[in-house]
């Protein structure tokens, strides 16, 4: 290690009590911290470790002794930029902290849609009694497809099993998975969208998922089937989704992610009754840097002993 201390760049609107979990991990560091993005460009020039969300392309650019970032999020597309990705820059994320939340919001998108929850708000509102308009289905017994079998879609998979679904999903090295009653590898794509009635998307954005949802996938599903994206927005080709959900080629969308966040006003999914929006937040909580910290701290402590880190990014792979 350097004689001098430790530079930490804190990316993220985090309180006091969070700094000082900082300290105490290394209390010979010298913490910033700033959401301001000029700041953020100019002081990542002396940064060694940058701790965030969203690292803009000009902060890594300028910074030359940077050897560590730390995402607070699970994915970490929006920071591999080609210097980080070319660079020896050691990169680790926030994967584990989302579980429940995430698996909690998929849940009620799915209650959602199969009570017929949207309609009867609807109707709440204009003051109608219509029975026949809300009588619902029943998770019990249908086929959800998970893509992407990491710790969110194994504990999407035990609530959904709970329910008495039968549950089905990708991994990229397939291998028995609890709950889940039929592991595929990425190229069994096409037999999980054929037999899902809830499509669930949970992969990271990379190279090889971008797009992987378009017109032909949108196809294969049943029109009677729902998809959701916790995921990345860029996984599934928005325009396609539109075209499928308008003549009711499918049956409805529960999305929280988008293509271009925020989503434009324009944008036609707005409009539509058979999809249920939220803007970017199933793994959200009040408390979400009380998670996300006390990981980053961990990892300081053993970025300052030279032990392993935990929760290591595959730069080439993208997660």
């Amino acid at each position: 290690m350097n004689a001098d201390p430790l530079r930490i760049l804190v990316v993220a609107d985090v309180a006091e009590r969070h700094l000082s979990m900082i300290r105490e991990a290394a209390p010979q560091a010298q913490i910033e911290q700033t959401v301001d993005r000029g700041r953020v460009v100019r002081q990542a020039e002396n940064a060694d470790v940058i701790v965030g969300w969203n690292v803009p392309r000009e902060a890594v650019q300028q910074a030359k002794h940077l050897r560590w970032i730390h995402s607070t999020a699970a994915g970490v597309d929006q920071l591999l930029h080609p210097e980080v990705v070319q660079r020896d820059i050691i990169v680790t994320d926030s994967s584990g902290i989302h579980a429940e939340p995430i698996t909690e919001h998929v849940l009620a998108v799915m209650l959602a849609f199969a009570r017929r929850l949207p309609v009867a708000t609807r109707n709440q509102m204009t003051h109608r009694w219509d029975r026949a308009s809300v009588i619902g289905e029943e998770l019990w017994g249908k086929t959800v497809g998970i893509l992407g079998l990491g710790s969110i879609g194994r504990e999407v998979a035990a609530r959904c099993q709970a329910f008495g679904m039968r549950v089905i999903g990708t991994k990229r090295t397939p291998a028995a998975v609890p709950h889940v009653d039929q592991v595929l590898p990425p190229d069994g794509l096409d037999e999980v969208l054929r037999a899902a009635d809830y499509l669930v998307i949970i992969l990271p954005l990379t190279e090889q998922t971008r797009g992987l949802i378009g017109a032909r996938e949108l196809g294969l599903m049943k029109p009677t089937a729902y998809l959701i994206n916790v995921a990345r927005g860029a996984i599934v080709q928005e325009a396609d989704l539109i075209a499928a959900l308008r003549p009711g080629r499918l049956r409805g969308a529960g999305l929280d992610v988008f293509e271009r966040e925020p989503l434009p006003q324009d944008s036609p999914l707005w409009e539509m009754e058979q999809v249920i929006l939220t803007p970017h937040v199933s793994g959200a909580v009040p408390d979400y840097y009380d998670r996300a910290l006390p990981l980053f701290c961990e990892n300081l402590r053993r970025f300052l002993t030279g032990a392993p880190l935990l929760n290591m990014v595959d730069k080439r792979q993208g997660y």
